[in-house]
C-alpha cells in the first residue's frame, strides 16, 4: 500500500529532483463538516461526534516536513512530487492550497509541470470524520475548469490527502454542498479511495472486467532535464498470483500512447511464484534483471519501480530480491544488499 512509511533498508534513488516550495501564513482553524447541502459553519468549539479538525496533522517538532503534491504534466498526467512544507497544524488544507494555479508553488515548478485547481479556489474548511473521510470544502472558483481535467483533478486532489495516514478517503463539497458527481462532466466521486480511483487510468489489460482489478504500477517518465517515476492503474488478472501479474504488467511497458519508459529489460523473468510473510514479499527473478555492470548490479531505476509497484499490494511492506535463488546482489554504485527493500517514503524527491 502507498501509506508506507518504514525506515529499514530504503533505496536510494538516483532519478529525485530536487524542489523547493514556499508555504502559507494561514492561521488554524475549525469547521464542522456538514453534508447535504447544509453550508460549512465556522465554530470555536471542538468537533463533536468522533470528527477531528486537521491540528497535529503531519506535526514534526522543531523542522519542516515533506509532503507529496499530485500535479499535472505535460502529456496531461498525474505526477507526484514532493515538496517542503513548513511545520504547521494546517498542512492538509497548505497542501491543497498549493494545488491552485497561480498559487505558492507557481514560480518553483520544473518545467512541463502545472497545478491542477482552477485560479482563485479557495480551501473554506477540511474535517476529518472518525471513519477517516477528509471533508473538504472549496469555494465556487473550483468549478472553473476544463471537462476534459475533471478526472485528474479528482485524482490530484484524492491522492494527495490520502497519503496522510488518518485519511482513508476523500469527500469534496462545494460551498457547503456536498458533490456526488464533479460538475463539469458528471465524474462519479464514488467511495472516495484512491485505491477505487485509481491514477492516470490505462486500458491495457484484461478484457474481461468480473476476472480482473486495478493495479497500480510505476514507470519512468524521462524528460531533457526533468526524469521522475509516474503512477498507472492498469487492470490485470485478477485469478493470478497478485504479485506475477504485477510484475506481467511492468514488462508489458507502458502504454504506447504515452513517452513513459520502463528500466526492466523485456527477458525478465520470475523463477518461482513470489510468497508474502509477514509483511515480506519474497520475488527470485533470473539473471535477466542484473542489468548493470556489464551483468552483475540491478538497475536502480529497474529495482525502484518493482518496489514501487509491488508495495502497492495490500498486504506487502517490503520486497526481499533474489536472483537465481542468490540474496546478495549489487546495485550499479558498488554496493551490495541482502536486506529486504522497503518503499521510499515520498516520491520524486530531491535536496532542499
Amino acid at each position: 500500500m502507498r501509506k508506507i512509511w518504514k525506515g529499514s533498508s530504503v533505496l536510494v534513488l538516483t532519478l529525485l529532483v530536487a524542489v523547493g516550495c514556499s508555504s502559507g501564513d494561514d492561521e488554524p482553524e475549525q469547521e464542522e463538516a456538514t453534508s447535504g447541502g447544509e453550508e460549512t459553519a465556522e465554530t470555536e468549539e471542538a468537533p463533536e461526534d468522533g470528527d477531528e479538525t486537521e491540528e497535529g496533522i503531519g506535526e514534526e517538532e522543531g523542522e519542516g516536513i515533506e509532503r507529496e503534491l499530485y500535479l499535472l504534466d505535460d502529456e496531461g498526467l498525474v505526477v507526484p512530487r514532493t515538496f517542503q512544507f513548513s511545520n504547521e497544524s494546517e498542512v492538509l488544507k497548505q497542501s491543497l492550497e498549493h494545488l491552485v494555479v497561480d498559487g505558492p508553488i507557481t514560480n518553483q515548478l520544473p518545467s512541463g509541470l502545472q497545478a491542477v485547481l482552477p485560479p482563485d479556489t479557495e480551501v473554506q474548511g477540511i474535517d476529518i470524520t472518525s471513519d477517516g473521510t477528509a471533508v473538504v470544502d472549496f469555494s465556487p472558483e473550483f468549478e472553473d475548469y476544463p471537462a476534459e481535467q475533471e478526472d485528474s483533478i479528482l485524482q490530484a486532489v484524492t491522492w494527495t490527502l490520502t497519503q496522510f495516514d488518518e485519511i482513508e478517503q476523500v469527500e469534496i463539497q462545494i460551498n457547503g454542498h456536498t458533490q456526488e458527481t464533479l460538475p463539469q462532466a458528471d465524474t462519479p466521486v464514488g467511495d472516495g479511495t484512491a485505491e477505487a480511483l485509481g491514477i492516470n487510468l490505462e486500458g491495457q489489460g484484461p478484457a474481461d472486467m468480473t476476472s480482473s482489478e486495478g493495479a497500480t504500477i510505476y514507470f519512468v517518465s524521462v524528460k531533457e532535464d526533468d526524469e521522475y517515476y509516474v503512477p498507472v492503474t492498469r487492470r490485470i488478472d485478477g485469478e493470478e498470483n497478485e504479485a506475477v501479474a504485477v510484475v506481467e504488467a511492468l514488462l508489458d511497458g507502458p502504454n504506447m500512447d504515452t513517452n513513459l519508459v520502463s528500466a526492466l529489460r523485456q527477458n525478465v523473468e520470475l523463477l518461482d511464484e513470489p510468497e508474502l510473510e509477514d509483511g515480506v514479499l519474497t520475488v527470485n527473478f533470473n539473471e535477466a534483471l542484473l542489468a548493470e555492470n556489464d551483468g552483475t548490479a540491478v538497475a536502480e531505476e529497474a529495482l525502484t519501480m518493482l518496489t514501487l509497484s509491488l508495495t502497492e499490494i495490500d498486504g506487502v511492506e517490503e520486497v526481499d530480491y533474489h536472483v537465481q535463488g542468490e540474496s546478495e546482489l549489487e546495485q550499479v554504485d558498488g554496493e551490495s544488499f541482502s536486506e529486504p527493500v522497503s518503499r521510499p517514503p515520498m516520491l520524486n524527491q530531491g535536496k532542499f
